[in-house]
């Protein structure tokens, strides 16, 4: 299975992307705020993380410029009425951060921006992700900073939601109590949490 590529990008159709690496050209499929992230300058190599479908008529490769894009594409397709084309929607429509505040805070409304999500769908979303975010959630208050335990619904989700993106929940607490200040929204917090694991580089 493909689990990255590093290349040139030789050219962007639509939502696709043609890169090549080692002589061969790979199209990907990527959501538009990812493909904006690409670099355009032929000599600077573009990177990839890639989630590799293998179907019976098919095999296609789904790609994100960052770890956390992809984490929270393979949780999406996993949501019953979800494929892979509404994945791709959620993530270019929103952030990661900011989709997964707007499940947090049941924004169905919102949800229903994405193209070809509607209000059922959007429902769905909600109570599937939601639930996940707060079993995962339930033991994070005590690991957290003085300071967040008056706001430990935000410091809660927030590492709930970095687990559900597949980070450790060591690391997701770290980072959450590295990044917290008084008052932060769970939006503003794993933002800012998920900025310092991209700097630091760990897995």
């Amino acid at each position: 299975m493909i689990g990255s590529l590093r290349g040139t990008l030789l050219r962007v159709d639509g939502n696709t992307a043609l890169i090549e690496a080692g002589g061969v050209g790979y199209e990907v499929e990527m959501p538009s705020s990812c493909l904006q992230a690409l670099p355009q300058d032929p000599h600077e190599p573009a990177f990839v993380y890639i989630h590799h479908s293998v179907r019976e008529d098919a095999q296609v490769l789904y790609g994100f410029t960052d770890i956390a894009s992809r984490s929270l594409f393979r949780i999406l397709i996993k949501v019953n009425g979800v494929g892979p084309k509404s994945a791709l929607a959620v993530l270019s429509t929103f952030d990661v951060q900011s989709f997964i505040a707007a499940v947090l805070d049941g924004r169905a409304a919102e949800l229903q921006r994405i193209p070809g999500v509607g209000k059922k769908t959007a429902e769905r979303m909600i109570v599937e992700l939601k639930d996940s975010l707060s079993k995962l959630g339930s033991g994070a208050a005590a690991a957290a900073p003085k300071a967040a335990k008056q706001n430990s619904g935000a410091f809660d989700d927030a590492v709930a939601a970095l687990v559900v993106l597949g980070y450790r929940e060591s690391l997701a607490v770290e980072y959450c109590k590295a990044a917290y200040s008084e008052g932060m929204s769970t939006e503003d917090l794993i933002k800012g949490a998920l900025a310092l694991i991209s700097k630091s580089g760990r897995p």
